[in-house]
């Protein structure tokens, strides 16, 4: 892999390292509503290895190895008469071991850009099938918060907002068999501290689909298989294409499991079986603890 500028393309390799590690993806049941009022407490841990990265299909040895926790506080309400749930989230943790070809990038900890949301359900029909029969839209907002040093390769921040509209449709199939669909779509604001600390990196506005199978066990635990795919953000430095996007495809596997009343548990292992440009995520192990008060 070459860079016309070394440290300019260590920096934007940092920059999608930190993108794919801490980014929130939709768990099965997430759209599922609850009660007017109620509050919930939802703490994620993921635990990705990377291995390769990629520019236009064009694979270099690389590794990085990241411990990512994320706090999200949801509170279940109505908006202008359709049914909401505010919420902040806040992701921390740590990257390290990250190495390119024979250069090793610095470690990074601490907190990542913070996030404010609400999802709006147009259809809410929780009594249809297993799964419920539901549409939402939900916007999020990235605050640009978090840790990050113009001079360092990797950042758990981004230096610019981000602005994301997600659609969910959550249909009921025969018995306890149900279907999830998600798209989003992701507007970018420019980080005007990149490249070599004083360059501007814009990105196009990409996209991201999930699926969901999932399937009821009993009224406690339930299956799910899904399917991801990104594409589009083709990024720039000062307007020249940096030939990096985001484009990958990801396969995965959930368990959840209800504890009591009031906490669930859910467990999933992800795996990247197709990427253009960005690291490789081999193994993912992503834990949720969901608990209502």
């Amino acid at each position: 892999m070459h860079f016309a500028n070394k440290n300019a393309g260590l920096l934007i390799l940092g920059a999608l390292l930190t993108q794919q590690s801490y980014a929130i993806d939709v768990n099965v049941g997430d759209y599922t509503t609850l009660p007017r009022g109620t509050n919930v407490g939802v703490f994620y841990y993921q635990h990705s290895e990377m291995d390769g990265y990629y520019q236009r299909d064009d694979k270099t040895d690389a590794d990085s190895r990241s411990d990512i926790g994320i706090a999200r506080f949801i509170h279940y309400t109505d908006i202008a008469g359709l049914w909401a749930t505010p919420q902040v989230v806040i992701p921390f943790g740590s990257v390290r071991n990250t190495q390119i070809g024979d250069v090793h990038l610095n470690h990074a900890s601490g907190f990542a850009d913070p996030i404010i949301a609400s999802a709006f359900w147009l259809i809410n029909q929780p009594e249809q099938g297993a799964s419920g029969r539901y549409l939402a839209l939900t916007p999020f907002i990235y605050l640009p918060l978090g840790q990050y040093d113009k001079y360092d390769a990797v950042n758990l921040g981004e230096n610019r907002f981000k602005y994301d509209v997600q659609l969910a449709w959550v249909q009921p199939l025969s018995g306890k068999w149900g279907f999830e669909f998600y798209q989003d779509a992701i507007w970018y604001g420019d980080n005007d501290e990149a490249g070599k600390g004083n360059q501007t990196l814009s990105q196009d506005t990409s996209y991201q689909t999930q699926v969901n199978l999932r399937y009821d066990l009993n009224a406690k635990q339930r299956l799910a298989f899904g399917y991801a795919a990104n594409y589009g953000g083709e990024q720039f430095l000062d307007g020249i294409r940096l030939n990096q996007n985001m484009e990958k495809q990801q396969v995965r596997f959930e368990f959840q499991h209800m504890m009591n009343a009031k906490t669930q548990l859910s467990a999933q292992l992800v795996s990247d079986t197709q990427v253009e440009s960005g690291f490789k995520k081999e193994l993912g192990l992503n834990f949720r603890l969901f608990y209502i008060f």
